[in-house]
């Protein structure tokens, strides 16, 4: 399930839970705010976000950010780093950041861990994320993709980029950019159990955004003249 927003896109992954499958589901929203950040569900100690920040055509600077408003939770630097596996000197280089698991050596992949149970035998969630990037190559031909009805986001979005891209071409704001800004900090992703019948998409909503989208309601309703 999809939605678009001033700030960027909105979407659901909706699961069937393992409990009262009949009366809820499972739900978890990711959010894409302009022009490269990704709010991803938080689990029970921290919010989590990912930027991916375009260094040229071909290359990318990578963060990965865990943050908490409260004191008594959220996760150290170091302890944060090791979780990651993006220790300085062990699993990134000290003064480039370049990671020592890469597409030239295959990523360190472990395959007696995979023989144990291990997925994907690479070590760190952002590791294996960048080898399902970068193993498609520097540019990647989307026409020969295949994609099917659990893509939906994936194509919406792509429709959503390409037609921004056009609009900022032509002289119109970039998404996010406009007179209706919201702030950053009234973003955030939801993961949780909902009701059927329960929108899914009035979950860790602002005030801020559902005024911002009850005035293009009434913008929307008005007769043209």
């Amino acid at each position: 399930m999809n939605r678009f927003a001033s700030f960027g896109f909105r979407y659901a992954a909706i699961r069937k839970p393992v409990v009262d499958a009949d009366k809820q589901d499972y739900v978890r929203t990711t959010l894409f705010i302009a022009p490269f950040t990704a709010v991803i569900p938080s689990n029970d100690q921290y919010h989590l976000s990912q930027l991916l920040i375009p260094i040229d055509d071909e290359n990318t600077y990578f963060y990965w950010i865990a943050w908490s408003e409260d004191p008594e939770k959220g996760i150290g630097q170091d302890a944060w780093r090791k979780f990651c596996g993006a220790e300085v000197g062990k699993d990134v280089e000290p003064v480039t950041f370049k990671k020592v698991r890469n597409y030239e050596n295959n990523y360190l992949q472990d395959r007696d861990a995979m023989k144990a149970g291990d997925f994907t035998g690479i070590y760190g969630i952002p590791c294996q994320d960048m080898a399902m990037w970068e193993s498609m190559g520097k540019i990647a031909d989307r026409s020969e993709d295949n994609l099917g009805t659990s893509d939906k986001a994936i194509f919406t979005f792509r429709t959503q980029m390409y037609r921004a891209a056009q609009a900022v071409a032509n002289g119109e704001p970039a998404i996010g950019a406009g007179d209706d800004v919201l702030p950053q900090s009234k973003l955030i992703s939801f993961q949780g159990m909902v009701p059927k019948g329960e929108d899914w998409k009035e979950r860790n909503i602002s005030d801020e955004e559902r005024a911002q989208r009850a005035g293009a309601t009434s913008k929307s309703r008005e007769p043209a003249e």
